[in-house]
């Protein structure tokens, strides 16, 4: 393969702003609860919904609202003490990458100082295997915003923004083509743009339904 036609892998801008969150009976009774910030019925929420869900344009568009301030892995338990009370984002709480002690350490924090803390993952807290008695029956109580599996309506409009968070035009029989053919999924889709992308971009390719079918076979197969 020549230079020619080595696909570059571009950075493109997804989109966080509200306008271009989807909503859609699976999402809407999350999107209702977010918006109900400040007055949450709980300190502590989780946001919960499969991968590529939304997730983190809501939360995202939350902490913009909300002032609140980021918690990563990296940060130590203590770090929130300096400066004003803010209220705190923790997303992927589910994936393992936070000390037990430290997630209970913030959610002790935000009880004592009367802010809130938002948990992003991929399944409610109850479920989490996590060990440390305390922040168990801490997460226990945690109430739920959960965002469902993706009905043909929400994923036609789900495509039509990662190919245009691409820069991609895509012809509205191509969207058509893939709906019934694709798994129900919000990360397969993400995925399947994403191999539709590359793939046009090395064989020189419009996005086309022959280019879809091709990408849907290799994502059947494996490859």
């Amino acid at each position: 393969m020549s230079s020619s036609q080595i696909p570059l892998s571009l950075p493109h801008e997804t989109s966080f702003a509200r306008v271009d969150f989807m909503t859609a009976p699976c999402n809407e009774a999350a999107v209702r609860q977010m918006d109900l910030w400040p007055g949450w019925p709980h300190a502590v929420m989780a946001l919960v919904g499969p991968e590529g869900s939304g997730k983190s344009h809501l939360a995202s568009d939350w902490a913009a609202r909300a002032g609140a301030r980021r918690f990563t892995p990296q940060m130590p338990a203590d770090s929130l003490a300096g400066g004003d009370p803010a209220p705190v984002l923790i997303e992927d709480a589910d994936r393992g990458a936070y000390a037990e002690d430290t997630v209970l350490h913030v959610y002790n924090w935000v009880r004592e100082t009367g802010q809130t803390l938002l948990l992003t993952a991929r399944t409610a807290p109850t479920r989490w295997p996590v060990r440390l008695p305390d922040l168990r029956s801490r997460l226990s109580t945690v109430p739920v915003m959960e965002i469902g599996p993706p009905d043909d309506t929400l994923l036609a409009l789900l495509l039509a923004k990662l190919f245009a968070d691409r820069q991609l035009a895509v012809a509205p029989d191509v969207v058509t083509y893939l709906l019934p053919r694709m798994e129900r999924r919000f990360d397969f889709a993400h995925r399947l743009v994403a191999l539709m992308d590359s793939r046009a971009l090395s064989s020189k390719r419009a996005l086309t339904i022959p280019l879809a079918r091709d990408c849907l076979e290799s994502l059947a197969s494996g490859l």
